[in-house]
């Protein structure tokens, strides 16, 4: 049955819009994108590709509005200043979509693996994926724009992007299947040059590349992800399968596998050009030419460098106060408000990540003029997972500006200042906490 495409006029897209819980700004942003079509897909009213007609919904969480900040109509900001836990219940675990989520019919999904260089092409079922070997491990999951908004508020940039504060960033128990058993039955050959992992139902355009060597040099460790924190894996986080590439970012983990191609030529999609891409004076553009594969952009959308690995970061768990961009819609602070704390005596938490692993964190109280080492909870030594710091403060009267500087194991130590990149990607930059005590 040919499912009818949806007309509206603008005033009932703007109703339906708002109904959903889209901003003004998300609202005119897709428009001027897309038009009509591209509101409406992201509210889950258009199909989203040929032959994929899966039913969808905004969200499935049905909680988010207490849990979570809108960057985005189809994102969800986690609240990382309630964090506590070492693992991040699902409930809070953080959601980024382009497209509304998608309702999988687990019976009928295929997972398609072929490509130009493969010896042996296959197709699995979702019981066909459960009776291979897998693992299970605690990653975290970050977004690239996460820490996007100190490019507004600390550094003076004008990006694109979605403004989460430190709400992009999460931590689970992963169960996934090693890459390496699927290689192992479709037997790459030796020019195989870049494995694509696609959707095919989030939308008609979300997929991400990966360069084979990359892939080869970590094969027990990237896989396909079937559980979070001892569930099966939620429909807003990928149902039935998504891919896990540890330590890049999430947008690499593509959700809702449907096919993996494995190929002698490049591959360039929407997600690692107009969006988790380096584009600014001080990214030269990757090398690229007519005999790649475009899926959804072309030539001319390669301006940059596509993001890969993550780096190092550190947040407090503090509201961030926002005052020179607009807040999420959600966000816990009016625009310029600053968070208030009670004068005493205080524990003050938060959370370190890189996907080197944390070699320790320092923190300053006074703006940074003096700093003293944190202390950092166990566990801290598990392979690409968040690491917990803590250090006492006498909080005195006053307004007070914390600031937290985390070095990863490799020496990488957060930076003061970084370049310019249009999308404000991996923003690492030492972060700045203004609070007032009373």
């Amino acid at each position: 049955m040919t499912k009818r495409i949806l007309t509206f006029s603008e005033k009932g897209l703007w109703h339906e819009a708002t109904a959903a819980g889209m901003d003004r700004r998300t609202y005119l942003r897709l428009m001027t994108l897309g038009g009509s079509a591209a509101v409406a897909t992201a509210l889950g009213l258009l199909p989203r590709a040929a032959g994929a007609q899966a039913p969808t919904r905004l969200f499935f969480k049905a909680d988010y509005p207490e849990y979570f900040h809108k960057p985005w109509a189809t994102e969800l900001g986690s609240r990382w200043f309630d964090f506590t836990s070492y693992i991040t219940p699902i409930e809070r675990f953080y959601v980024r979509n382009r497209y509304a989520s998608p309702a999988v019919n687990v019976g009928t999904w295929r997972l398609k693996v072929h490509g130009d260089a493969v010896e042996n092409p296959i197709e699995l079922s979702y019981d066909d994926l459960l009776k291979l070997p897998r693992r299970s491990a605690i990653r975290y999951m970050e977004c690239y724009g996460n820490g996007r908004t100190l490019n507004w508020e600390q550094l003076g940039y004008e990006v694109q992007g979605g403004n989460w504060g430190f709400g992009a960033a999460c931590q689970g128990e992963w169960e996934y299947i090693p890459i390496a058993e699927i290689l192992d039955r479709v037997k790459p050959k030796p020019e195989a040059r870049q494995l694509l992992f696609w959707s095919g139902l989030d939308g008609p355009d979300t997929g991400r590349p990966m360069p084979m060597d990359e892939v080869l040099a970590r094969p027990e460790v990237i896989g396909l992800a079937i559980g979070l924190n001892g569930m099966q894996l939620p429909q807003d986080h990928g149902f039935p399968v998504r891919a896990l590439v540890p330590g890049w970012g999430g947008a690499a983990s593509v959700k809702w596998l449907s096919e993996i191609n494995i190929s002698t030529k490049r591959f360039w999609t929407r997600m690692h050009t107009k969006e988790e891409s380096f584009v600014g004076d001080d990214y030269p553009v990757e090398e690229h030419g007519p005999d790649d594969i475009y899926l959804g952009v072309t030539e001319r959308d390669v301006r940059g460098i596509g993001g890969t690995w993550q780096n190092t970061k550190s947040f407090l768990t503090l509201p961030l106060v926002i005052a020179k961009s607009e807040p999420a819609q959600n966000y816990v602070l009016e625009q310029g408000e600053v968070p208030i704390l009670a004068a005493g005596n205080h524990t003050m938490r938060g959370y370190a990540v890189s996907p080197h692993g944390i070699k320790q964190v320092d923190y300053s109280v006074d703006g940074g003029t003096t700093w003293q080492p944190a202390t950092l909870v166990p566990p801290t030594d598990l392979e690409y997972a968040m690491v917990r710091f803590e250090f006492p403060w006498e909080a005195t009267p006053g307004e007070h500006v914390l600031m937290t500087r985390a070095t990863d194991k490799q020496g990488e130590t957060q930076p003061e200042t970084i370049p310019f990149n249009l999308f404000g990607i991996n923003c690492n930059v030492i972060p700045r906490f203004q609070v007032e005590v009373v």
